[in-house]
């Protein structure tokens, strides 16, 4: 069986990915459901699919924006933690070689 190797750079670069890929990803995402003519719910143009949902249940559209904020935390969170096990993988490399 071969031995096991892993990259610890390359293990940090996916919480960069992450970071300067997913993340605007979804902030784009957030920002077209609250533009105008959309599902803005401060401004007064609501679209005809936000309107029905509106009026049959209120909520259902904030639902929406706070799904999108939880997803960017989420994510977030995953690059800090990928980004922590990069760090954790080299320095257990480098006792392990030393």
């Amino acid at each position: 069986m071969a031995p096991k190797n892993a990259d610890p750079q390359r293990i940090a670069q996916h919480a960069e990915d992450i970071t300067h890929d997913v993340v605007p990803k979804l902030k784009s995402a957030g920002d077209t459901v609250n533009t105008d003519g959309t599902y803005n719910l401060e401004g007064g143009d609501f679209s005809i699919t936000c309107s029905g949902a509106s009026a049959a249940y209120p909520i259902a559209v904030q639902f929406a924006f706070e799904d999108i904020k939880l997803l960017m935390e989420t994510a977030k969170g995953y690059a800090a933690k990928v980004d922590a096990g990069a760090k954790t993988y080299r320095q257990a490399e480098q006792a392990n070689t030393a």
